[in-house]
This record gives structure tokens, sequence and C-alpha cells, in this order.
């Protein structure tokens, strides 16, 4: 069995190019609270986001370097990241900016592809000339140097802006003044796609509102774009299931979650500007072994949220009734899942126990404005429907969706392997068996198959066909063989109790033939049938089933007739 599983692992690796893609993704992440402007109060929550930021990229495999200068409470929370944090000046920018490009370069010629995430929160503003800038602790940045003292030479082969550039005070506050129509043009500037026009490799998401503002909620102690942006990275945004999440996902994603929120002064929309390169340039991709939950299709719950211990939002989420969502989550010891009447708390260690079970809790409403976003932002779900026609009206390239894929289920017998398919609509398998001779002639046969299935608009029900081929050695030396072909059709169950388990049974023709040097003997018209029984999952990128079978062969040998027992194990990887 040791030479069947390298073969087959083999098999599978060849056959999952994408499991290997060799993308190295950095970010510089920028957060500032202050401005240089005394008549804008200084901002709330930019150095939360900053730090909310980091530990989200580090949790998607980003290697993130955080520049900010966290105010008392933001440094009481005890965030590793700031650790290693500096302040946002000029000389650690540009210090960063060079420790990036040496990175980029010895990547490139390592012949790794790089891509370089730049976030920044904190204040917009404009000077004396109606120039546009980001604050900075010392300095400003302005459309010229953001691009040609931190875009440009990072030397990445892509690179894509995350702006929160806002301004801010109050339980909702106000990031931002009250410009007029040519502060607004000049400030939507800075990222205007007149100005990427010329990077073809690089893309811009940010959020605007009529008067130029976007927002801060005290009660998800960050900016609202922000938060949004994020739970769209962590999962939320991810409409295809396939672990990454491109521009048009990500757009989408905030503008169905800022839809619904309607009490604010100005109406809160979303621009997103892919490099023109390559429009599907995914932000970021599959992510590594940590937290996660996952929601299956059919949970109870649509509105979900996400906190840790401290009551810091880490994530949001409205789902469709039939839609799987996993949440990646940034490492806690304890988490509380909550919907608008539930919630339960789940430790680190429990999350690998599968979804967990809310409970009902009471409601708490205070205030107009937080009752507008409570009920507005995150109203309308991230759904098939919603995502084709924002696409076409933002003009942006969407996603594949000719296969879809679905995130594992944690817990468990394979808690790296299960994962729903219920959704996975028809497709080919390719097989490698093992299991008892045929007649009991000896040990054991092995061999591929080829299976073909197909959900029915009932889902948990499916039908194909499978064809499977057998070999038994009896004497190797000899050339003695015994084989043993097989066509059935299908019918199964699958993802019962939302668990990525199935089972199924087949009937069908078989053919079973004895070979020899200048010998040949067959019974062409053995009926076959068999229960199988197994779970489906995704290991490295690779779609597999694994299955347990037991059948019986109407077989006539030697003039006679009889059952032959059958049974073994069938491992298959989807294509």
């Amino acid at each position: 069995m040791n030479k069947l599983e390298m073969l087959l692992g083999a098999a599978l690796l060849m056959a999952a190019p994408e499991a290997l893609a060799d993308t190295v993704r950095r970010a510089l992440v920028i957060a500032h609270n202050g401005s240089d402007d005394p008549a804008l109060a200084p901002l709330r929550y930019a150095d939360d986001d900053g730090v909310l930021w980091a530990e989200t990229l580090k949790r998607l495999g980003v290697e993130t370097t955080l520049l900010v200068d966290p105010d008392e409470p933001t440094r009481l929370s005890g965030s590793l990241v700031l650790k290693s944090a500096q302040a946002p000046t000029r000389a650690a920018v540009e210090q960063a900016v060079k420790k990036l490009q040496a990175s980029s370069l010895a990547d490139r010629a390592a012949g790794r592809q790089t891509d370089v995430l730049i976030v920044y929160v904190g204040h917009g503003n404009t000077d004396d000339a109606g120039r546009s800038y980001f604050t900075l602790a010392d300095a400003r940045l302005d459309r010229t140097s953001l691009y040609s003292e931190l875009v440009d030479p990072l030397g990445a082969d892509y690179v894509h802006v995350i702006a929160d550039a806002c301004r801010a005070s109050g339980v909702v506050g106000r990031r931002g003044g009250k410009p007029d129509a040519a502060v607004l043009a000049e400030l939507r500037g800075v990222l205007a796609r007149e100005q990427l026009a010329s990077r073809p490799n690089v893309g811009a998401l940010f959020a605007e509102s009529d008067d130029g503002e976007t927002h801060e909620w005290s009660r998800i102690r960050a900016g609202v774009f922000s938060h949004v942006a994020r739970s769209g990275l962590l999962g939320g945004a991810d409409i295809n299931g396939d672990g990454q999440v491109e521009y048009s996902e990500l757009a989408a994603f905030v503008a169905a979650s800022l839809h619904g929120v309607k009490g604010l002064p100005a109406r809160l929309s979303v621009n997103a500007f892919a490099p023109t390169a390559a429009p599907r340039r995914p932000l970021v991709g599959p992510a590594p072994e940590g937290p996660r939950v996952t929601f299956p299709a059919g949970f109870e719950y649509a509105r979900l949220s996400v906190e840790d211990a401290d009551g810091q939002r880490l994530v949001d989420v409205r789902r469709s009734p039939q839609q799987w969502t996993q949440i990646l989550l940034p490492p806690r010891d304890v988490y509380w899942v909550r919907a608008p009447n539930a919630e339960a708390r789940v430790t680190l260690a429990e999350l690998s126990a599968g979804t967990p079970e809310l409970r009902p809790r009471e409601l708490q409403e205070r205030g107009p404005a937080e009752e507008a976003l409570r009920r507005g932002l995150f109203a309308v779900p991230l759904d098939r429907s919603f995502y084709d026609e924002y696409v076409v009206a933002a003009g942006l390239v969407p996603v594949d969706f000719t296969e879809m894929f679905h995130p594992p289920v944690v817990g468990g017998l394979m808690p790296r392997l299960a994962e729903p398919s219920s959704d996975f609509g028809s497709a080919w398998e390719l097989g490698l068996s093992a299991g008892r001779s045929p007649l009991g002639l000896a040990s054991f046969a092995t061999g591929p198959s080829l299976s073909w299935r197909n959900p029915t608009s009932m889902h948990l029900l499916y039908y194909g066909v499978r064809g499977a081929y057998g070999v038994t050695p009896l004497a190797a030396r000899d050339g003695i063989r015994l084989h043993r072909f097989t066509l059935e059709g299908l019918v199964g169950l699958q993802n019962p109790a939302r668990t990525p388990l199935f089972a199924e049974v087949g009937a069908g023709w078989g053919l079973l033939g004895l070979t020899a040097p200048g010998f040949r003997q067959a019974d062409p018209t053995m009926l076959t049938t068999h229960v199988a029984a197994g779970v489906t999952g995704r290991l490295a990128g690779m779609k597999l089933r694994l299955s347990a079978q037991v059948g019986l062969d109407r077989v006539t040998a030697n003039g006679r007739t009889g059952v032959d027992r059958q049974y073994g194990l069938e491992i298959t990887l989807r294509r």
C-alpha cells in the first residue's frame, strides 16, 4: 500500500497545480488618529483599525508591517502585532518601503511573484492649494508621494491600495469636514481610475459618500468601511468559495453590506479599480491553517458576527439561506458568535467541534444613529444575484463559477479533509480502489475507477454512473491474472444533517475474466451491486472522496452460478 499511496499522492499533486502556486503576499498598514489641521478632532478608532488590519492580514498568511501610534486603550489591548509596530512617520514609511523592495527583488530572483497590500486608515484632507493628502505623524502623503515614494519603489508584481482616509468623532462620528465639490473631486483623485491607468499592476479600493464622509461606529470600535472590508477578506466576500478574494467579490460584498444603511446623513458607496493587467488578481489567497468557523447551508441564522472576549468586533456577515460561509478568525482564546437574538461562547479549542450552537439572548438598542447602522449595516446578503448585478454595473471582471467550491467543515473524523459538496454541480472523478479479490483467489485486487455524479434539484440527492476495473495477479511470474470490470448506475445521498458524509447504492453489469499466456476465459454476463459510504473533502486544495464499499457479484465460473462478496476502499479525485 505504501507504493500505491506514493503514486496516488504524486498524481494528486500533478492534478492540482494551483496548490503549488508560488506567490508571496506582504502588506504595509499605516494607521494614524491625529491630524495636522487644528480644525479636525483626532480620530478615535484609526489605531484600532490598524491593529485589526494587521491581525487580519497575518491570519490570511500575509507578512505584515504595521505603522501605528496607539492610544492608551489600544496599547492596553495587548495585541501581539503592537510589539513590532512603529510610529507612522515619514522615516518609518521610507524604511518599510526599502525592506519591502529588497524582499520583492529577492523573491523575483527566486522566481516568485509578489503582491503588496498598502492599507491606510486616518485623516484625509486638502491643503490651501486644493491638493489632497493622507496624514502621517510628522508629514503628509499626497498624490505624488503616494505613488512616487510608496507604490512605485516597491518593485512588486502587483500592488493593492485600500484606503479608509476619513475623519470622525462621536458615537457615529464623521470622518471628514464639509468639502465642496472641487475638494471632493481632488480627494477622490488620489485613487482615481485615471491615476491608476498608467500603472496596470496597481489596484485600489476605497469608500466615499455624497459629501466625502465615511464613518466610525463605537459599537464595533472601528471605521465602518474598514470593518466591512476586513469581514469580506476573512471569508464573507468569497462567493465562489475558492479561498481567494478578488476585487469583484470584495467590492460587491462591501456594496451589499452598506446597501441597507439609510439613516446616515450621506450614503456610503465603494470604489474598486482592479489592476488592468490582471482584473481577477486576488487581494488575498488561500489562508494557512488557523481558527475558522463554518456556517453550512440551511443554518438557522443569516446575520452573524464574531467578537472576542473584550467585545472587539472581528467579523460580520449576512448570508443567504442556502449559502455556505466559512469565516477565518484572528487568534483569540475565546470568541462570541452572535446573531440578532442568539449567541454562543466558543473557545479556541471548541472551534474544532464544528458549527457552534447559538442560544437566545436579550437585545439592547441605544440611539437612532446606532439603530440606523445596526439595522442597515449587513442587511443585504452577498448572494449570486446581487453579485452578478453589481459586477455588471461596476464594470468589474467576475470570478470563476464553473466549479463552486465550499469551505471545509472543521471537526468530525477528518477535520482537515471534510467539506460539504451539495452545490458542486456535476463532476467527473478519477479514483483508485483496493479490495477483496474476486472469488477469494488472492489477498486483494486493485485498479482505477471513473465516476460521474450530478446533484438533483433536491441538493441532498444525486445520481450518476461509475465504471471500475480491478486486477488480481494470481501468478505474476507466469502472467496469470484475474480481471474484473463493472459499469453501474448510482443513486446517492450527500451532506445529511449538514455533514460532509455521503452514502450511495449502485447496480449494473460486469465482466469477470481470467487470462494467462495462450488462455482466456470470461463471464460477460455478471450482474453486480454495491453499497458505499464515506466522506467528501479537500486536502491541499484537492477535492477528494473517500469511501468504504460492500457489494455482491452474480458470477458464473466453471459452469456454476453463485454470489461472490466484494468489499474494499476507494479514494477519488474530483476534476
